[in-house]
């Protein structure tokens, strides 16, 4: 085995073992506080984490369950099940930090879409003005939520939903028809 086979084995042997080590937080007794634009956390055993990001590991299949809690670093601290369980000043916390980060700009009207090297530019207009963005994999990055209904990721993580496709002019639903 090659060196370079061997480092990939143990990445992989170490990303596996990562996995395993999936920390519940307490939800009794967890505390988040804010400070400005920066969220903390205080566990029940006194560790504190300064600045840290929280995701909802199912956003689409279980958007009011099981939050990922990471440190300033990207690390994941630890993933929290029920939001309900959590005292209601560190619930408002929560909310307002996953409002931050899961802002959602709804597609009024697509303007013009570009296709190359395998991502696709888009320019729309939406309830908060124009925009350009871009998105990759769109089999991936372009989810229908509903009969009508698409939720897009561009590739800084930002969500733009299609809330009825119908309900689009006729020059945005051809674009939609050619590239979703």
């Amino acid at each position: 085995m090659s060196d370079k086979q061997e480092k990939t084995v143990l990445e992989e042997t170490m990303s596996l073992a990562d996995a395993s080590q999936l920390c519940y937080l307490d939800d009794l007794n967890m505390r988040l506080s804010r400070t400005g634009d920066r969220f903390d956390l205080v566990l029940c055993d006194g560790r504190r984490f300064e600045n840290v990001n929280v995701r909802k590991a199912f956003p689409l299949s279980h958007p009011n369950n099981y939050f990922s809690f990471r440190d300033a670093k990207k690390k994941e601290i630890g993933v929290l099940c029920d939001m309900d369980r959590i005292d209601k000043n560190s619930r408002e916390l929560l909310q307002s930090a996953l409002e931050r980060g899961y802002l959602i700009a709804i597609i009024k009207r697509i303007v013009k879409v570009n296709e190359r090297f395998g991502t696709v530019d888009w320019e729309v207009e939406t309830d908060r003005g124009p925009c350009k963005f871009t998105t990759r994999d769109l089999r991936e990055n372009a989810v229908r939520t509903g009969v009508n209904q698409y939720l897009m990721i561009d590739v800084e993580e930002n969500r733009f939903e299609i809330e009825d496709i119908t309900k689009l002019d006729a020059a945005s639903q051809a674009w939609l028809d050619r590239y979703l």
